[in-house]
């Protein structure tokens, strides 16, 4: 079993790895049994949601988000983890010798690379670039 240090250093190691390529804008590390959040980095606004309301005022010409909040990015882990969790359960039910390594989602706006593994889930943002 890993030790809390050696945690730290899995994850801090991997996020460090994986900022550092030029196109992520975001990264988030997440515990795969709790859906804890154990590290955020870059630009984390992109792991909120956006609470659209019918009286929402048009949009302004800034991109920029309101600064987000442990809650926000809370609630993202938790779709994240929610998310892995049953596309597992779909690849263990078409074949149970399979397993999930890899989940890509693509937006307008962002590509959003998942990678789980037995201890964590990491999410990459990439912004689109038209």
């Amino acid at each position: 079993m890993a030790t809390t240090s050696n945690v730290s250093s899995i994850v801090t190691e991997t996020m460090q790895r994986l900022s550092s390529k030029s196109s992520v804008i975001a990264t988030i590390a997440i515990d795969r049994k709790t859906s804890t959040v154990l590290a955020s980095s870059g630009q984390t606004g992109v792991f909120q949601f956006s609470k659209a309301t019918t009286n929402a005022p048009a949009p302004n010409s800034s991109n920029e988000s309101p600064p987000p909040t442990t809650s926000n990015i809370t609630e993202f882990a938790v779709k994240i983890w929610d998310y892995v969790n049953n596309s597992l359960k779909m690849i263990l039910d078409i074949d149970q010798e399979d397993d999930l390594k890899l989940l890509r989602v693509r937006t307008k706006k962002y590509e959003l690379v998942i990678v789980p593994d037995n201890n964590y889930i990491f999410v990459v943002a990439h912004e689109i670039r038209p």
